[in-house]
C-alpha cells in the first residue's frame, strides 16, 4: 500500500509540475520496491524507469542514465528467464534510446549501447537459469 501511495502520489505531481516535490516520493516508491520485491523485480523497474524519466525532464542526464540502463537489463532478463516479453520493455527501450541520444549519442550509438545492455542482460540471465 505505501508504494502505491507513492507511486500515485509521486505521478500527480510530475502531471502538475511540481517535480521537485515528486523526486522523493518516485525515490521513496523505489526503495520500498526494492525492498519489497528485490533488486531485479520488473516493479523495481517500472520505479526505476519512473524515477529516470522525472531526472531527465529535470535535465540530469547522467543521473536518469544508469537507472533507465538497469530498467532495461531487468526487462530483458526478465523476458529470457520467463519467456514472456513484460508489457513495459519496449517503452523503457525506447526511453533509454531517448534519453542516450538526448545526451549526444548518435542512433547507431544508441543502438549499440542497448544491444550492449542486452546482452549483459543475457549473460545474467544464463547465470541465474
Amino acid at each position: 500500500m505505501r508504494t502505491w501511495l507513492a507511486s500515485s502520489c509521486s505521478r500527480v505531481l510530475r502531471g502538475t509540475n511540481r517535480l521537485a516535490e515528486a523526486e522523493p516520493l518516485y525515490r521513496r516508491a523505489l526503495e520500498i520496491s526494492e525492498k519489497s520485491y528485490g533488486k531485479d523485480h520488473p516493479t523495481v523497474a517500472i520505479r526505476l524507469n519512473n524515477l529516470a524519466r522525472l531526472l531527465q525532464a529535470t535535465n540530469r542526464l547522467a543521473e536518469a542514465e544508469p537507472l533507465l540502463r538497469r530498467a532495461v537489463k531487468i526487462f530483458v532478463e526478465f523476458q529470457i528467464l520467463t519467456v514472456h516479453q513484460h508489457p513495459h520493455l519496449k517503452q523503457t527501450i525506447e526511453n533509454y534510446r531517448e534519453l542516450l541520444e538526448e545526451m549526444g549519442r548518435t542512433e547507431e550509438e544508441a543502438e549499440a549501447e542497448i544491444q550492449k545492455v542486452t546482452m549483459e542482460a543475457e549473460q545474467e540471465a544464463g547465470k541465474q537459469g
